[in-house]
Parts: structure tokens; C-alpha cells; sequence
């Protein structure tokens, strides 16, 4: 008779923890789209904030992200790291394009891939990928160190808003960095390409000018910079919520770069898919001139 009542009592507490799980899980879940979306609007609202009293933190974070401590690659800055990939992207499309065409002897059209495809895709995607991975686990490292210091505490407890002395600093600096970094990588990969198909495959160098002039647009450089400033900024967001919240030690800090930069690259790709849904539509049109 015991055993019968224990029984009969524990039925319904297995059942209250079967559904315990899924309701935390939905619960956490909305916890955390709220987290974000409070962080999110947080940061752009108050980056007026950043600007009118954290002049000179802004200052430090853009020349930090810029040049580093002055090496070309490892602790470096994101400039040096655009200007070789911008060497390495303009080599690997004017290979490819020139190999592709050639089949069909069509190699002197590569310039059209290198005004076109270079521009629109490749080029925004390495200018992203490249921030997140030199300057984005930076952020978050450097952010989640301050978190478990308690740094941050001691920010706001010093009357700083931490989130525009914190974030705001570092996503007006990204901007700084970004925008004449890459630049500076378009300019170098169409030098590159143009080097390569003239020197090394022997191209007349009018042909390959005359189509990358005719697909190289003045509004396609302006799209492909905006893609550039959306991916980093997306990116700068991402790592400074990831070590802004972080916990558990310095493995919280790795774990949390982690986690950031896997959802900084799903993130880059998602967006590149919809601004160029967005910018140039499912169909874009070309007008090919001989």
C-alpha cells in the first residue's frame, strides 16, 4: 500500500519536470532575443553619447584597431590585414576568371569579372571575414576580460554609461577603420588583377581595362562599401555582446569568443544574401558594349 501511494505521488512530479524542460528552453530562448534586442537598441541609441564624451576612447579604440601594435599580421591592425587580402582576392579572380574564359577564348574579358564579381561579392565578404577574425575576437576578448576583472563595474560605479564607453567606442572606431581600409582593398585587388593578367598571362592591358571600366560603376562602389560598413558593424555588435556578457573565468572569455566569432560568420552570410537581394535584386541587369 505504500509503495502504491509513493508511486502515485511521484507520477506527477516526473510529469511537472518533463514539461519543466521545453518551458525553460522557450523561456531562455526569449530571454536571450530580448537580451539582444536591448543591447542592439541600446548601443545606437546612445552613440551620440559616444560621441560627445568619449572623444578620446574613440580615438585609443580606432588607432588600436588600426594599426595594433604595429606588426603587419599577428597582433596587428586591420589595415594591414585588408591590404594582403585585398593582394590575395584581386590575384584569385583574375586567375580563375582568366582560366574560366580562356576555355571559350574569352581571357581578355576578365576585367569584366574584376568589376563586377569583385566588387559585388568577393571583396565585402574577405572585409568582413577579416574584421571579424583580427579585430572581432579582439573585442570580445578584451571586453570579457574587463567583465570578469570587473572593470565594467568599476566603470559604472565611476558614473560611465558602459555600454557607449564599452561598445559605443568600439563601433564608431570599427566604422573609422573599415571604411578606408577597404577602400584601400578594392584599390589593391584591382591593381593585383590588372598585374596579373597583363604580366603573367600576357594580355593586352586596353582589352582588359576597356571591360573592367565598362562593368565598374560608380554605384556598384558605393552598394559594395555599404555591404562592407553593414558586415562590420553587424560584426562589432556581435563580439561586443558576446564578451560583454561573459562569464565563468578566462575559459568563459574563450568560450564566448568562440561562440561569437561562429555567429559573426552565419551572420555575414545571411546579410551578404539579402543586400544583394536588396541593392541589386534577384535579376540584375547587365549592358554589355563591344
Amino acid at each position: 500500500m505504500a509503495t502504491a501511494t509513493r508511486t502515485s505521488a511521484a507520477a506527477p512530479a516526473l510529469h511537472r519536470r518533463v514539461l519543466r524542460a521545453p518551458l525553460n528552453s522557450v523561456r531562455n530562448t526569449f530571454r536571450s532575443a530580448g537580451q539582444w534586442a536591448t543591447f542592439v537598441a541600446q548601443t545606437f541609441w546612445m552613440l551620440p553619447i559616444t560621441v560627445r564624451r568619449y572623444r578620446r576612447e574613440t580615438m585609443g579604440v580606432i588607432n588600436n584597431l588600426a594599426w595594433g601594435r604595429g606588426s603587419i599580421i599577428v597582433d596587428g591592425g586591420v589595415i594591414s590585414v585588408l591590404a594582403i587580402l585585398g593582394i590575395t582576392v584581386g590575384a584569385i579572380v583574375a586567375i580563375e576568371a582568366f582560366a574560366t574564359l580562356n576555355l571559350i577564348g574569352l581571357g581578355a574579358l576578365a576585367g569584366v569579372i574584376g568589376g563586377w564579381g569583385n566588387v559585388r561579392e568577393m571583396a565585402p565578404l574577405v572585409a568582413g571575414v577579416a574584421f571579424a577574425s583580427q579585430a572581432g575576437c579582439r573585442m570580445t576578448a578584451e571586453i570579457g576580460s574587463m567583465r570578469i576583472a570587473e572593470e565594467i563595474d568599476a566603470a559604472e560605479a565611476m558614473a560611465l554609461r558602459s555600454i557607449p564607453f564599452v561598445v559605443g567606442t568600439r563601433v564608431i572606431g570599427g566604422l573609422f577603420c573599415v571604411i578606408p581600409g577597404y577602400l584601400l582593398t578594392l584599390v589593391v585587388s584591382f591593381i593585383t588583377s590588372d598585374t596579373v593578367i597583363r604580366i603573367f598571362y600576357n594580355q593586352p592591358g586596353g582589352t582588359y581595362n576597356h571591360y573592367f571600366v565598362q562593368f565598374l560603376t560608380p554605384t556598384d562602389i558605393l552598394y559594395s562599401l555599404l555591404k562592407a560598413v553593414v558586415y562590420c558593424t553587424a560584426v562589432t555588435i556581435i563580439h561586443c555582446y558576446y564578451g560583454f556578457f561573459a562569464s565563468g573565468g578566462p575559459v568563459g572569455v574563450g568560450e564566448a569568443s568562440g561562440r561569437a566569432i561562429r555567429t559573426s560568420l552565419v551572420t555575414i552570410m545571411v546579410l551578404d544574401l539579402a543586400t544583394t537581394i536588396i541593392l541589386w535584386g534577384l535579376r540584375p541587369e547587365f549592358v554589355f558594349k563591344g
